[in-house]
């Protein structure tokens, strides 16, 4: 029988969980590379990927704003930390608005992790998990915080103007913070946001979710814009090809 794609995701302890949604790992135990496409949703990622053929390579992604097809290879293990946009300040403290649609590698021993400790997830999780608490060395701006838990909450269904009233903070200075170190308004975040939640109506076989979108001919514009594909196209390719959907 054919061995697949293995996809596991472990939550943050409390004090992370404003920075971080998930520790993930995505796993090809087969003797045969696999496809993968990926959808924008809202992430940033810090991928350790090793195999039989390659020692550890470590990379940040950034922000994703269309859909990316790439290669699990056979016999490899990708883990890694999927990160909420004010990690980008407080935990990597670098902006990630240069690497928008791409990535950068990062330094070998990169946050304590090497080789072997991708050998078990839960060891990997707690390490990087100790790595980021460190990072955390200053309080969040309330503004910010403000921003932020509008975001999520309302999974990117509000307005500038919403938010801006919320946190007493411009609409003016939330954009321009999310242009540096994001690298796109925050309209377009909040997009990506609302697209990346009906993937729960997408793999329950429903073709159009039943909040954050006017109407059916809207989320068909919105899945061909992220996508490249139609809700129903999305709904019945039952491939595991489709990390976001199949996990």
């Amino acid at each position: 029988m054919k061995e697949t794609i293995q996809v596991t995701s472990l939550a943050p302890n409390e004090a992370l969980s404003p920075f971080i949604e998930s520790y993930w790992m995505i796993r090809n135990p087969s003797d045969q590379d696999e496809e993968l496409v990926t959808f924008p949703d809202g992430g940033i990622d810090v991928y350790f990927f090793s195999n039989n053929e390659f020692p550890l390579h470590v990379s940040l992604v950034g922000l994703e704003t269309q859909k990316q097809q790439g290669i699990m290879p056979k016999q490899s293990v990708l883990m890694g930390v999927r990160l909420n946009l004010l990690a980008v300040e407080y935990l990597l403290k670098r902006s990630v608005a240069d690497i928008l649609n791409d990535r950068t590698s990062l330094t070998p021993g990169y946050a304590g992790i090497e080789q072997e400790d991708l050998e078990d997830f839960n060891d990997f999780c707690g390490k990087l998990g100790h790595y980021f608490t460190s990072q955390l060395d200053h309080a969040i701006d309330s503004r910010k915080r403000i921003m932020s838990d509008l975001i999520y909450q309302t999974n990117g269904s509000i307005t500038v103007n919403e938010i801006a009233q919320s946190a007493n903070w411009s609409s003016r200075q939330i954009n321009r913070y999310f242009n540096k170190w994001l690298g796109l308004p925050l309209k377009n975040y909040c997009d990506i946001l609302r697209f990346r939640h009906s993937f729960d109506s997408l793999k329950a076989g429903e073709l159009f979710p039943d909040r954050g979108f006017n109407d059916q001919s809207h989320y068909i514009r919105f899945t061909r814009k992220y996508a490249s594909l139609t809700p129903k196209q999305l709904a019945h390719d039952k491939s595991d090809r489709f990390i976001q959907l199949s996990s």
